[in-house]
């Protein structure tokens, strides 16, 4: 589960910092990975044969993946502490990991349970990953950053009732304990990624060029 007392550290430090370019570039570089692996797979499933409606789903899905990336990409202010990117990286070894176990040969063109957990996987994300929650109620409800994180947040929403659909009614060749199995594993892992990056956010940056206060004699 993910644990409550973290969006609100996160939301604090937002609150007492500001949307920095540091608290920008960690939010930007863990739900690109994110929605990357996401992409990945969507770009692949809408190939499959005798989809059907089906198929316009992973199309929409892949389009709005790309969509979210790509406004993230223009609109972050990005740090220039590379250490950011690698402790990101670390973060979501995890997740990267579970998407690499989607991909892997023969993929999910050809092998159906890859199929079902890459539906799973991405279901967890939009489930478990939520963003307005750390926006503080103070934020200019014109800041860009955070406007965008709302944008994707609805997104997320509308796609998520599709995921829910889409395990609905695939993955019918496997055992449905097995079904439950694989979404259960997944959310655990999302959510073991998302509270390591809430207590990463909540924390003070390392790298921000300010100098302790040194009181006056």
């Amino acid at each position: 589960m993910i644990d409550p007392a973290l969006y609100d550290q996160a939301r604090d430090r937002i609150a007492a910092d500001g949307f920095t370019p540091d608290i920008q570039s960690k939010l930007a570089l863990v739900i690109c990975a994110a929605k990357n692996g996401n992409l990945l797979f969507q770009s692949q499933a809408q190939w499959l044969p005798n989809l059907g409606v089906v198929q316009q789903f992973f199309i929409s899905q892949a389009a709005r993946e790309l969509e979210a990336v790509t406004l993230l990409l223009r609109t972050t202010q990005w740090s220039t502490n590379p250490a950011l990117a690698l402790e990101a990286q670390r973060i979501v070894a995890p997740l990267l990991a579970a998407w690499g176990k989607v991909m892997q040969f023969p993929g999910p063109l050809f092998n159906p349970q890859a199929v079902y957990r890459g539906i799973s996987l991405g279901h967890a994300q939009l489930a478990r990953i939520r963003l307005t929650p750390i926006i503080p109620e103070q934020t200019d409800p014109l800041n860009p950053f955070a406007l965008a994180l709302q944008r994707i947040e609805q997104e997320n929403g509308r796609m998520l009732q599709t995921q829910i659909r889409l395990l609905k009614t695939m993955g019918s060749e496997l055992p449905l304990e097995a079904r439950e199995g694989l979404v259960e594993q997944d959310q655990e892992i999302v959510d073991g990624v998302f509270n390591s990056f809430l207590a990463w956010l909540s924390a003070p940056s390392q790298a921000s060029g300010r100098r302790p206060r040194v009181a006056a004699n």
